[in-house]
């Protein structure tokens, strides 16, 4: 146990935000009303997610969208970007919705990506990948490294497809997004460049028994056993792969990581795994932020309709993230 671990086992934590703690128990009715004996265990959680985005959506005003299509290897990759009024940063943020590589899609991350949007002042491309479990990984991997590479042979023909390419995600999207950073350093030709990461409470280590672990086990939204499902939905791919499923462990890779801003919640399974890849990532010189935000459960971001607090947080992260790159000269990898 090292000296992080310590701190953050003796460290008291507040109760969460209070609106979360009402969106959750919502979420929960929600959940219970909903008899699905039909659906089997990805399709009722795909479900639960669409009408837990509808439950609290509120679409942020002035934020223009458009659909978009990708055709790649035999499969069309469906896109939405978001752009403010005025905006013109000369950067996209591709943007990997969360949802445990098995839920979630572009309606469900609408709130997120309209803040991103507005956050940042960046065009917005939120992609849907292929989900598991039918698709095993890396399917979703490759979806988002045909969007990257696309981009960059779009540079000056789409409007959104911006000199510099941005890319985040949450969750399981935060997975990918190290993954398809890690995949692209190791395989320069395989996609665009990407100039920076922000990445919002990360799966990176199947199997973990932690403090979080184990401190937020119920009660905070996402638990241990469906975190477990999540992990063996991917399957178990071979070679390059396998390492690209854990992508924090590629050191030689991590070391390289463009300017990455990694922000956690203080009340979330997740938070110790990625934590810990954040400082050994920093002492491998990355350059590489750690914010954790205070009184938030795993999900946070997608709830940002219904708490004030969560907007911050994420404005947060977007400010600091802007700051950090500014602070970072320009790399080519």
């Amino acid at each position: 146990m090292n000296s992080a671990t310590d701190n953050r086992q003796k460290q008291p934590l507040p109760p969460i935000d209070p609106a979360l703690a009402h969106t959750l128990q919502r979420f929960a009715r929600l959940d219970a009303d909903t008899p699905t004996p039909q659906l089997d265990y990805a399709e009722r959680r795909r479900l639960l997610s669409e009408l837990q985005a509808g439950l609290i959506r509120s679409a942020l005003p002035g934020i223009s969208r458009a659909e978009h299509f990708l055709a790649a290897g035999g499969r069309e990759i469906c896109m939405r970007s978001y752009r403010r009024p005025g905006s013109g940063s000369g950067r996209t943020l591709v943007w990997l919705h969360g949802g445990g590589w098995m839920v979630g899609d572009l309606n469900t991350h609408d709130d997120l990506c309209e803040h991103l949007a507005q956050f940042t002042g960046h065009v917005v491309l939120s992609v849907h990948y292929r989900r598991a479990p039918e698709s095993p990984f890396p399917a979703a991997l490759d979806d988002v490294m045909a969007v990257l590479q696309w981009l960059g042979d779009m540079r000056g023909l789409r409007p959104f497809a911006a000199e510099q390419i941005l890319l985040g995600g949450d969750s399981a999207g935060a997975h990918l997004a190290l993954a398809a950073a890690v995949r692209r350093i190791q395989h320069p030709a395989d996609a665009a460049s990407i100039a920076g990461l922000l990445l919002l409470y990360p799966p990176l280590r199947p199997g973990q028994d932690n403090d979080s672990m184990r401190r937020f086990a119920t009660g905070f939204g996402l638990t241990p056993d469906a975190m477990q499902r999540y992990w063996q939905a991917l399957g178990q791919p071979e070679g390059e792969a396998a390492q690209w499923l854990t992508p924090g462990g590629n050191r030689a890779a991590i070391a390289h990581l463009p300017p990455t801003l990694l922000m956690t919640a203080s009340h979330d399974i997740l938070r110790d795994e990625a934590e810990d890849f954040a400082h050994e990532a920093q002492a491998l010189g990355a350059p590489l932020q750690l914010l954790q935000a205070p009184a938030m459960v795993h999900g946070f971001a997608r709830m940002l309709a219904a708490s004030p607090a969560a907007r911050q947080q994420v404005e947060l992260a977007c400010s600091s993230w802007a700051e950090l790159m500014a602070r970072q000269r320009p790399q080519s990898k």
